[in-house]
Parts: structure tokens; sequence; C-alpha cells
């Protein structure tokens, strides 16, 4: 301070603390929606997801129809989610390397006709499980090589600083689909039978791609990569180059191979044998994890505008490990419903934010191939944690192997946070000050205040 009392009048000007500068305007959680391309892009796969989902909710009950077995359905479900596993990587590449519109063009058509054939083949009665096996096959490869298209499309419908608004919109509306269309499912095949589901499903495929016939080409990110196996080796080398990417993409693994598969195919042997109740109970849980799905993609719309989003991510992957657990010790129906709320909360809070992240730290340049690696470590561990978490069951019974599976996650989720804490820094480049700066602008004027009195200090006593 002394020797600062002897700076001339006009250099202490110039030392002056100045007022901070007045902190831009964060975009809102609905950002987003003010972008013309996105409200095309949204109504067009909220559209379409909801066919989905009204197929995918009668899907298994048409296989029982046509004479098949609940391992039957345990087998479909398996030949349907390989795919991830096999062609999610390749997927990635091709979204950076070519044109995402036109890939998806292609995709999204031969989609369309898989739902048409299996109406006209219901209608016709040529339908069989072994063709049900095959088409499941059919739809989930295409539907693992539209994903990271889908993805990269999404980013290049809004400016980056509205990118983490479009990611959580992005889930809300998978959310929303995932809990209106099994309702729908459950209607019309009351009332018009798996023809007209079928059908919906085909006729949703006309909106989105009406949307993408509206949306402008994309390029190619990734044209200079010589080869497809290059371009895979490029993305899954660049997010495991990131010790914040990789370690979240582990945490990834852990759910996928344990967490996953829970929900996936042992919440009817739940209901049956852990809770001795019936299908009343069966479509309280289900509604249940949707309704808590719902709620928690409502609240993704705010945690994804937090600079750090490591937080309340491991929180969602915490304490859906324990609900979990839970739900595979609980003995009463109230206490496994209350539980089905909380899992499917956190749960989409995990993977929403999980999502964002990815979505945000990745380049454009690699944004598709590091959502494929995101695919494949989370969706792609499906088939392989349903035979796990099989033979669990086989053991333990479901209870004993829904509380394993639990377990499993949370002790994978606590070594991942030991041996990789940055994971906790998830949008801050994993690095704490990244976020300080983020959410305290006076902070960062200190910061820097202080280094320029410093210099000025050095300067003085130099003179």
């Amino acid at each position: 301070m002394a020797l600062l009392g002897r700076v001339p009048n006009i250099e202490l000007a110039t030392l002056a603390i100045a007022e901070p500068a007045t902190e831009p305007d964060q975009p809102g959680p609905l950002a987003a929606l003010r972008n013309k391309l996105f409200r095309r892009y949204s109504l067009g796969v909220i559209v379409s997801l909801t066919g989905s989902w009204v197929e995918a909710a009668a899907f298994g009950y048409v296989v029982l129809l046509l004479g098949g077995s609940a391992s039957t359905l345990g087998l479909i479900g398996f030949l349907n989610t390989i795919p991830n596993l096999a062609l999610a990587l390749p997927a990635g590449a091709l979204a950076d390397r070519y044109d995402r519109r036109v890939l998806l063009l292609v995709f999204q058509t031969l989609n369309l006709v898989v739902s048409a054939l299996l109406a006209v083949l219901w209608v016709t009665g040529d339908l069989t499980v072994v063709t049900m096996g095959v088409l499941a096959v059919i739809g989930g490869s295409l539907g693992t090589l539209s994903f990271p298209a889908f993805q990269g499309m999404l980013a290049s419908t809004v400016p980056g600083r509205d990118l983490e608004s479009a990611v959580a919109i992005n889930s809300l509306s998978l959310q929303l689909a995932r809990f209106v269309g099994p309702a729908i499912a459950g209607f019309v095949l009351a009332a018009a039978g798996p023809g007209w589901v079928f059908g919906i499903n085909a006729a949703s495929f006309v909106a989105v791609l009406a949307t993408l016939a509206l949306l402008p080409p994309s390029r190619a990110v990734a044209a200079g990569a010589e080869r497809l196996g290059g371009a895979i080796f490029e993305g899954v080398r660049y997010v495991f180059s990131q010790r914040s990417m990789a370690s979240l993409i582990v945490m990834l693994l852990f759910a996928g191979l344990f967490a996953t598969p829970v929900v996936a195919f042992m919440i009817p042997a739940i209901v049956r044998y852990q809770l001795h109740a019936g299908a009343t109970a069966l479509g309280l849980m289900l509604s249940s994890i949707g309704l808590g799905s719902v709620f928690g993609s409502l609240a993704l719309l705010s945690l994804s505008r937090r600079p750090n989003k490591g937080e309340p991510a491991l929180a969602g992957y915490f304490v859906t490990a324990l609900a979990l657990a839970g739900v595979g010790l609980s003995p009463w129906i109230s206490l496994s419903l209350v539980l089905a709320l909380v899992g499917g909360f956190f749960g989409v809070v995990f993977i929403g934010l999980s999502t964002v992240a990815v979505q945000a730290m990745a380049s454009d340049e690699m944004r598709a191939r590091a959502m494929a690696v995101w695919a494949v470590a989370f969706v792609g561990m499906l088939p392989a944690g349903g035979l796990v978490t099989a033979g669990l069951a086989a053991v333990l019974g479901a209870g004993g192997a829904v509380f394993v599976d639990g377990l499993a996650t949370l002790v994978g989720g606590i070594g991942v946070l030991m041996f990789r804490p940055e994971v906790a820094w998830l949008g801050c480049a994993a690095l704490p000050e990244a976020c300080v700066v983020a959410t305290s602008p006076i902070a960062v004027y200190e910061q820097e205040h202080a280094v320029e009195t410093a210099h000025a200090a050095e300067a003085l006593s130099s003179v």
C-alpha cells in the first residue's frame, strides 16, 4: 500500500478499480425454441418418437399373440439392441463424413418401410415370430445408424450458446413420447388391433421425413479421413484423450451394463415375484418410472444451463443406483412405486446431463463420433447386461438380481470418482477454475485485477 501511495495521480487513475462488466444475459432453458430450424426439427422428432414408442410398447404383445414366450421376448430384445454394439461407432464416423440430412432421409425412409411391412404382414396373416425377429434386427440397426446423425443435426439447428437448451428440450421430447406412446398403444391395440399400431408408426416417419426435407444440407466435417476405420479410431481416441469425458463414458458403461437392464427387462419379474402382484401393479410401476422421467427432463431444462454439470450428473447416477438397490429389496408396492419415481427422475438427470456434456464438450468435427461412443457405452452394453442380469436372477431371484445390479452400479461409480475425480467437473474442461470463471464474473475480475496490480508493483519497484 505504501508503495502504491507514491504512484503519480495519472498512474493511480489507470490502476483504479473499474466496475465489473455487466454479465451477459444467459440463455433461458427454452432458448433453443427461438430458432426456426430447431422448432422444425423438434416437431418432426417428437411425432416420430411418439410413433416409435407406440410400436415398441406393442411389439412384445404381438410376439405373444403369435405364440412367442417370455424367453422369446428376451431373445427379440437382444436382437433389437445388439446392433448398438456392432454399428454405433461406424454410424458416428458416417455421420461425420457424409451429409447427415441425406443419411437420415435414407435411414428414416427404410424405417417407414419396415413399419409398413409389419402392418401389411399382420393384416394379411403372414406375420410370424421369426419375421418379427428379423425385422427387430433391421429396425435396431436403422435406429443405431440414425442416432449419431440425429445428434449432429440437432447441433446444427441452433447456435452454440443454445446447444445445451436444445439437448435438454430434445430429452424432454423423448420422455414425453415414452410416456404418451405406450398409452396410445394400449388404446389402439384394444380398439383397432396391431395393424393400426404399426401403421401409426409408419405414418409418424412421414413427419420426420418432411422435417428433414425442410432442413438445409449438412456439410461433411470429417471429409479428410481416408478410411472409415481410421475415422472410428480417431473418434475413440478423441473421447478417451479427454479425462473428464472418458471418465463419464466409463460411468455410462456401468449404467448400461447394470442399471438399464433392470428397467428394460426385470420390472415385470419384480412385480410378480418380489411384490407378488399383478398387471395393475406392473402398470403403476411403469407409469411411476415414466412420470419420474418426465419430471427429470423438466429439471434438466434448468440443470443443463449450469457451467458445472458434473455435480448434478453424479447425484443423478448415485441416487439412481440406490433406488435400484432399494427396488430389489422392497417387499411393499408403495415403497417400490416411490423408488421407481425417484429412479426415473434421477436416471434421466444423469443420462440427460451426460448427453448435454458430451455434445457441448465435443468439437463440431467429432460430435457425432463422440455421441457414437456414448451410445456404445450406454445402449451397447444392454444386451450383455441383460445376460448378466438373467444369470443373477437364476441364482438370486428377481429381487436379488436387481439389488446386486444396483450395488454394482453404485460401486462402479464410486471407483470412477475415486480414480478420476475430474468427472465432477463436466462441462468445465475438467478444471474447477473454468466453472468458477463461468459462475462468478466478479471472481474473474478480481483475479485479473490482482494480476494487473502485481505487474504494476513489479514495474514500480524496478524504477
